[in-house]
């Protein structure tokens, strides 16, 4: 061990703390322990090697363990070259002590709980730094706007620092760039116009999430980039400085949530390692060039939102390699081209919700074996759906957090001597439970079939019940009919179920009550019959989601079910205390008295008024009888009175 210079004991499953005989290693130069389970605070490891390794080591790399604990003062490694601390869980501050590395060449503190100001003090020492790596940190970068720095950064991670409002001045300085990362930073200012001469040295160029101003057409684009993302923020014009790129290794392009607009020029020829392509949230319109058949790498395109027109290029079926479709909300029309099924087969995402689509679904799609969301809602697609489905098979087969992830594997650049990769994770917008929602990361665990607002008639074919991991189900506002399949309670994982405004019939199947993750459901405005399946979680449910069901009863909607009604309460049997009859007796008095009483009114006006004014006369016949009908009405009266009483000394007896 006397002669010991690297150790390297990377990606295993070691814990605990480093022996404090490390630090006694008078020649180790290198120590890299990443990627374990070690813990304890990181002013313990510091201390272990303050032997007379401090005077040394050259290289710590003790990132992605679980480290607690602040930063310590690292000055009294002298000779410290290379520190990487990145992920853990270290928090605090930076400690102005980092200024007197003046070896240090690399720093990633990244993935930190850091806080706090970083200034020229902690910087201005560094004369030989080129790695600089703060970023997913709150840490906040407050430096004098006319500072020059004593170094030149070729790789500088900022993401989720805070370096607005203003843009970063000292970065002019900087002209061996080759990753710049400055993403979602607080910037928002009009991008400077030293800026759109970008240093030839730049590969990756990440500012998204700013709120940045400028003409993207003015920005000239080095030849070696491969990474190019200025996402969310607010550039205008359009894309055709995008054919500026001509160096053939553009592997990501990012151009979403902008304010380009205008047609997309058929330059992407030159693109051919594109793997990755996103314009959505824009204002572009046209029709999609044919150019687009050349990026035969292709994994992703992302068109969303936009204006475009037209029908879908056949050559765009030579992109065999897409994963992920979304050209949702914009103005395409014709059919859905088969050719998706033929030329697209490992398609896992197909997103054509809100267009113009007409014909039939091709029975083509069902090819796509390996799809999981399949969105071709709000078009004007008739016919009916194809009994076909059931050959989705990746819809019937239980997925894991690592098969959930859908996106790929891009260059981030060739600033090192190898090919550095980073993984780009791809969402979508769905609808689920009656509203948007943005899945990310676990996006492909959701398996969804969404075909509302159509024109589709028939039947659905029972051959989707076999899609046993479906999540989502949703053919609302089409014109099916026939009965709802009986074995749709095979779909143990649906979440939402929407067939509502259709013309379905027949009863409600009883296997529904084998759906327990049903949260979302809405049956209503169609002609379904007879009673809503008692026991289940259906009555959880509001009577809104079943009305417009004339004949269909039951809880949760207020009409009782045949047989089911309240009983009259005329045939209820006596009770044993006689209230039925008394309240029989009782009735038939009040009939005979309100009659009686009506007829006496009538009787009286004319009996009374009329023969009063015509004929002195019919004054005492008249006056005779209402003596009469008075005494009736009395002895009437007494007779039902004399009955009651009876009745009651009878049973009190």
């Amino acid at each position: 061990m006397n002669s010991l210079e690297s150790l390297s004991l990377d990606v295993n499953q070691l814990e605990g703390n480093v022996p404090k005989s490390l630090g006694n290693i008078c020649t180790l130069s290198s120590l890299s322990l990443s990627d374990n389970k070690l813990g304890g605070q990181l002013v313990e490891f510091i201390n272990s090697l303050s032997g007379c390794a401090k005077d040394s080591l050259e290289m710590l790399d003790l990132s992605s363990n679980q480290i607690t604990g602040s930063l310590p003062d690292f000055s009294i490694f002298r000779s410290l070259k290379q520190l990487y601390l990145a992920s853990n869980n270290i928090t605090g501050t930076m400690p102005k002590g980092i200024g007197n590395l003046h070896q240090l060449e690399q720093f990633d503190i990244s993935f930190n709980s850091l806080h706090g100001v970083v200034t020229e003090v902690h910087l201005s020492n560094l004369s030989n730094l080129w790695f600089l790596d703060l970023s997913n940190s709150s840490l906040a970068l407050e430096l004098n706007f006319n500072w020059v720095p004593p170094f030149q950064l070729r790789v500088i991670y900022f993401a989720y620092c805070k370096l607005g409002p203003r843009f970063p001045s000292w970065l002019r300085t900087q002209w061996n760039i080759s990753i710049l990362d400055i993403s979602n930073t607080g910037i928002s200012d009009k991008i400077p116009k030293w800026f759109f001469d970008l240093p030839p040295t730049l590969q990756y160029l990440d500012m998204s999430g700013n709120r940045l101003e400028g003409l993207l057409r003015l920005f000239v684009f080095p030849s070696k980039m491969t990474v190019l993302s200025i996402a969310e923020n607010r550039f205008s014009g359009t894309a055709s400085s995008a054919c500026k790129i001509r160096g053939g290794i553009l592997n990501f392009l990012d151009l979403s949530d902008n304010l380009l607009s205008g047609h997309l020029p058929d330059c992407f020829m030159h693109l051919r390692k594109l793997l990755i392509l996103n314009l959505a949230g824009n204002n572009f319109t046209g029709e999609i060039p044919s150019s687009f058949g050349s990026l035969s790498q292709l994994d992703t395109l992302n068109l969303r939102n936009n204006s475009f027109s037209g029908e879908l290029p056949l050559p765009l079926k030579n992109c065999s390699l897409l994963k992920f479709v979304d050209l949702g909300n914009n103005k395409f029309s014709g059919s859905v081209p088969a050719w998706i099924g033929e030329g697209l087969p490992l398609l896992n995402i197909l997103i054509l919700r809100s267009n113009k689509f007409g014909g039939s679904i091709p029975l083509n799609l069902c090819w796509l074996k390996y799809l999981r969301i399949l969105d071709l809602s709000v078009n004007n697609i008739s016919g009916t759906i194809p009994q076909c489905f059931n050959n989705f098979t990746a819809m019937a087969q239980k997925g894991d957090l690592f098969s959930g992830i859908i996106g790929s594997n891009y260059t981030d650049s060739y600033v090192y001597d190898y090919d550095d990769t980073e993984e780009f994770i791809n969402d979508a917008t769905v609808i689920m439970k009656g509203r948007e929602l943005e899945y990310g990361k676990y996006l492909g665990l959701l398996k969804i079939i969404n075909l509302a607002s159509n024109k589709l008639t028939g039947k659905v074919p029972s051959e989707i019940s076999s899609l046993l991991e479906l999540v989502v189900l949703n053919i609302s506002r089409n014109k099916l009919t026939g009965e709802i399949p009986q074995m749709i309670g095979q779909l143990k994982q649906l979440q939402s179920l929407d067939m509502s405004r259709n013309q379905f019939s027949n009863e409600i199947p009883s296997s529904m009550s084998e759906l327990h993750f049903l949260s979302d459901l809405d049956f209503s405005y169609n002609n379904l019959s007879g009673k809503i399946p008692s026991g289940t979680q259906l009555q959880s449910f509001d009577a809104v989601d079943f009305t417009g069901n004339w004949v269909l009863c039951g809880p949760p909607l207020p009409n009782k079910c045949p047989g089911e009604e309240t009983p009259d309460q005329s045939d209820q049997p006596t009770d044993h205390d006689g209230n039925e009859d008394n309240d029989k007796d009782g009735d038939e008095f009040e009939k005979w008295f309100f009659a009686a009483a009506g007829f006496g009114f009538f009787i009286g006006f004319w009996g009374i008024c009329g023969p009063l004014l015509l004929k002195s006369s019919w004054r005492g016949a008249y006056f005779l009888f209402l003596d009469n009908m008075k005494d009736w009405l009395y002895a009437t009266k007494l007779a039902m009175c004399m009955k009651r009483l009876r009745w009651k000394f009878k049973n009190q007896g």
